[in-house]
């Protein structure tokens, strides 16, 4: 039986314990711990401060290369385009304020922008398939070529967009097309595109086209993406095989996986013929259309801008007249 002595010992004990315990915490363990929590707390501050240096010249020297780009822009795309017309077709999630400034780098070059066109997100929505469906069977006897045994509803709408907007004869654009015209009509009544002024103001096509993109759709799965993905390459691949040159540009992120500059890029047969752009959100990204369309009319193609994907920042620039 244990007796009150073992009791007495036992709470001593623990007493002592916990004596010695505040004695180290507040001496010598104590100082180590404040110590090495203090010189962590330093270190993490200095290389805090020094980040945020390297942040703010950073973005210094990019507001300076941005400036520069725009100063330069003028001489850089002078007569690049000049006589050529170009069809602009903004995809959904693009941003309609780097489709404007693109427009007004284009008419910088001498382009003439015929027509603009915002596909709707009814283009790849899975609800209007069937919708879809009945479109294209209304549409399709009016290519001049008819679509492939295999082709698919999305093939077949690219083909009629592009058979409306674009053309390889220089000397029809600018020119009253009804058929092209007709076919815009019936893609705006379906909710498949808008036309910039409305189809009233369409008619005139072109001898270049430029899709314009945005970031990914990050709600979408990973189905949609691949059916999304494939709708864009389609229009890119007709709108080019239709006309003299396309080209496909959008900001950083629609480079990344989902986004249709990814999507351009991944398909080795298109991205060997259709160009991309991945920096329309800056001044240089602009100038790259520019220069990517010029040469798309010299027969070439390339993938430009400052993703991993890309084949270089920027086309090469056309020879200075002698």
């Amino acid at each position: 039986m244990i007796d009150f002595r073992y009791h007495v010992v036992s709470l001593v004990s623990i007493f002592l314990a916990l004596a010695v315990g505040i004695v180290l915490g507040a001496g010598p363990l104590n100082e180590g711990i404040s110590t090495g929590i203090t010189d962590q707390v330093k270190q993490l501050t200095a290389e805090k401060n020094q980040l945020r240096s390297e942040r703010d010249a950073a973005l210094t020297a990019t507001k300076a290369q941005d400036s520069w780009a725009e100063a330069v822009t003028p001489a850089l795309v002078a007569r690049q385009l000049g006589g050529r017309s170009v069809a602009v077709v903004e995809l959904p999630g693009a941003d309609s304020s780097q489709v404007d400034a693109t427009v007004d780098v284009l008419e910088q070059a001498g382009a003439i922008v015929s027509t603009q066109v915002t596909i709707q997100n009814s283009w790849i929505d899975p609800a209007k398939q069937s919708d879809r469906d009945d479109v294209a069977d209304e549409l399709t006897g009016q290519l001049t070529t008819a679509p492939a045994t295999d082709a698919g509803t999305e093939d077949v709408l690219a083909a009629e967009l592009a058979r409306a907007l674009v053309t390889t004869e220089l000397a029809q654009t600018g020119q009253p097309d009804e058929g092209g015209a007709a076919v815009l009509k019936t893609l705006t009544d379906a909710g498949l595109v808008e036309v910039d002024g409305g189809t009233d103001a369409s008619g005139q096509r072109a001898t270049l086209a430029l899709l314009v993109g945005g970031a990914p759709d990050s709600d979408a799965t990973d189905a949609q993406v691949t059916k999304d993905d494939a709708a864009w390459v389609a229009l890119a691949r007709e709108l080019d095989a239709a006309s003299a040159g396309a080209l496909l540009a959008g900001p950083p992120e629609a480079a990344a996986d989902g986004g249709p500059v990814a999507a351009l890029r991944s398909d080795k047969d298109v991205a060997a013929t259709v160009s991309g752009v991945d920096d329309l959100d800056s001044p240089i990204g602009r100038v790259n259309v520019v220069l990517g369309l010029r040469q798309q009319l010299s027969g070439g193609a390339g993938q430009y801008g400052t993703a991993g994907s890309a084949d270089a920042v920027s086309p090469q620039l056309p020879a200075a007249p002698q």
